[in-house]
């Protein structure tokens, strides 16, 4: 069979997965080489992949979760893939359902909504026949159904193309996925010039990973990046968000975007917030929003209620504060303050991808800051706040900023809210203030620990005045 050939940017490009595979025909890791067992594999994975086999089809797992196994770390999900249709696929499992436009895949679901991804193998892109330019290179729809070799040619980075077959308990490398694995390195399987514009995300994908894993990008992949960084808002609006919220419920939040600004791919998916906060590669950690970022990331690993609204809330404050300022909105009512605030984060609504329940739920974080500075002896006032449905997520934006800006006042205010009405402080929220407090200095801390020492020292610390 002739290769299909196409050409873009003046050279020549071969479609045959021969031509782009390290390992054309595949090359096999028996057990005795890697630590994959079938016990490290959920029980409903093994399952779907045997029933698949026992109706003739070839099935393997695939993607996150051999790279996951194999650096000793539990998968989140499991993929499989097989030469089954979606529609065959459907038919074997009653438990499933065909998901997806752009990629049909099928859901197999198990009790406690527990899903196994199944997907097809697919061939190479049409468009990489068909495209005069990058633009031609975007995948909308990727429906063409082709070979397991096919199917490891087409994916992201070589590290998440591994197969593992459980019946001899193999690994199958097309792409030389193992040994950059071992090298933690991470490389596209094609090259940057075509990878990058068939799915821009695939960019955002590789810092994530580098970060979380501890691993290093590879200087093409690098150069790729810096070079195709404005392609990354072509994307779906809804799939940025949703990969931002991944970002933020990683824990390594302030990691992942100090790689984000150092590859310039952050100027790329957030250009306006780029340009105000004035962001340059190399100089991240000595930004404001990395120490509020550090300290939500911290609080998360401390098991604290962090959501993605208290994230967006920490990355948009520095621009909400300067809007503030400028038109005296913090004088106003909470009714107007909350408008305001909804008109100023409309503007970079877009380019978060933020729904119009997320703006007013920021819209009303940022309006009531000012709420926390005041110790008022109101007890029924203070009882009405506290039970708001947006008071805990208002009170954490404002306890990370007060100790990122290292506000003694502030602070102080913060434990007053913290413990409530003339309770006890407990020793758990001591410590974890105590902890946090060395983000100021020692000396505040040491000042604090102090106060907190007897009862009536402890009252005066969370702001707590006597009554005449």
């Amino acid at each position: 069979m002739p290769r299909r050939r196409f050409f873009i940017f003046g050279s020549a490009k071969v479609t045959d997965p021969t031509s782009i595979l390290r390992y054309p025909e595949g090359k096999r890791y028996y057990r005795e080489f890697h630590n994959i067992r079938r016990g490290h594999i959920d029980p409903d994975a093994l399952k779907v992949i045997s029933r698949l086999q026992q109706f003739g089809y070839k099935a393997y797992l695939v993607g996150g979760s051999v790279r996951d196994l194999l650096l000793g770390i539990r998968p989140k999900d499991y993929d499989i893939v097989t030469n089954a249709k979606p529609n065959e696929i459907r038919k074997i499992f009653n438990n499933s359902r065909i998901i997806g436009k752009r990629f049909k895949i099928v859901h197999v679901i198990f009790r406690g909504n527990k899903i196994i991804e199944v997907a097809t193998a697919r061939s190479i892109p049409a468009t990489r026949i068909q495209a005069k330019d990058e633009e031609g290179l975007y995948l909308k729809r990727d429906n063409i159904y082709g070979t397991f070799k096919e199917d490891a040619a087409r994916r992201d980075f070589t590290i998440n193309s591994l197969f593992y077959d459980v019946r001899n308990e193999t690994i199958l490398d097309y792409t030389g996925g193992l040994q950059d694995l071992q090298n933690k390195v991470i490389r596209v399987i094609t090259t940057e010039k075509i990878s990058f514009p068939e799915d821009p995300v695939r960019m955002l994908r590789a810092v994530k990973f580098a970060a979380l894993l501890d691993f290093s990008l590879h200087p093409d992949l690098i150069k790729g990046i810096k070079k195709y960084r404005k392609l990354i808002r072509k994307a779906a609006v809804a799939r940025l968000h949703e990969e931002i919220n991944k970002i933020f419920r990683t824990g390594q939040s302030a990691k992942i975007f100090e790689m984000l600004v150092d590859t310039r791919l952050a100027e790329g998916l957030l250009p306006t917030i780029w340009q105000e906060l004035k962001l340059k590669p190399g100089q991240f950690n000595k930004t404001k929003l990395a120490n509020r970022l550090k300290i939500a990331d911290r609080m998360i690993e401390e098991h604290e209620d962090i959501n993605t609204n208290i994230y967006y809330a920490l990355l948009l404050h520095d621009i909400m504060q300067k809007a503030f300022e400028k038109a005296n909105i913090s004088k106003g009512s909470k009714a107007e303050r909350i408008l305001k605030a909804k008109a100023i984060l409309e503007k970079y609504g877009n380019e978060l991808g933020l729904t119009k329940r997320e703006i007013d739920r920021l819209a009303v974080m940022f309006a009531v800051q000012n709420q926390f500075r005041k110790n008022k002896e109101n007890k029924s006032w203070i009882r009405k706040f506290k039970n708001e449905d947006f008071f805990l997520e208002a009170f954490i934006l404002y306890k990370i900023i007060a100790i990122s800006e290292k506000d003694e006042d502030a602070i102080q205010k913060a434990l007053f809210w913290e413990i409530g009405l003339r309770q006890k402080l407990p020793d758990a929220i001591r410590k974890t203030w105590i902890r946090a407090l060395p983000e100021i200095n020692d000396a505040v801390a040491t000042k604090y620990d102090k106060k907190l020492r007897t009862t009536k020292k402890r009252k005066s610390a969370i702001g707590i005045k006597k009554k005449n």
